[in-house]
């Protein structure tokens, strides 16, 4: 019993190293992860998504259809799809809207070109944002950690 533990801990430890790993490894490349907060690309990409945006696709590179992200204001993202391309920028529309949106995107506020989404783990996302979630998260890895520090750590007692 004590090796099936042993064995599920350091599987345990092991992925949550390579998640770790490849989150930064992903953000230092230019992709961002972004959580749907509202229906407006519904049911292409429903509420409580995560999208995985690519800030290294060039602005004019975005062709019609594709869905982005850009900026509205300083702290707030929206992730529509391009539906007109022009000079003065790009002509945005959230699926289930009735209307573009009324200003164009421009180099200076697009964010990237969302290349996927999967739905619900935004959720899971937002939750361990949240100060539950961190300690949470904290406790999970004191639980994987601490076991393998107090078997080194009694190795290393002399006798």
């Amino acid at each position: 019993m004590k090796k099936a533990l042993s064995l599920t801990r350091n599987s345990l430890q092991v992925l949550f190293m390579i998640l770790a790993a490849a989150f930064i490894l992903l953000y230092c490349l230019g992709f961002r992860f972004y959580v749907v907060t509202t229906g407006s690309m519904e049911p292409a990409i429903p509420v409580g998504s995560i999208c995985l945006v690519d800030r290294n696709t060039p602005f004019d590179a975005i062709a019609q259809g594709d869905i982005i992200s850009f900026s509205i204001g300083e702290n707030m993202l929206v992730t529509h799809r391009a539906v007109r391309i022009d000079a003065e920028g790009i002509t945005t529309k959230g699926d289930a809207n009735n209307a573009e949106d009324a200003a164009k995107v421009t180099q200076e506020n697009y964010a990237g070109k969302t290349l996927w989404s999967v739905p619900k783990l935004g959720y899971a996302v937002t939750f361990l944002k949240s100060k539950p979630g961190i300690a949470i998260v904290a406790a999970v890895f004191l639980l994987l950690t601490l076991p393998s520090l107090l078997s080194a750590k009694e190795k290393h007692l002399p006798e």
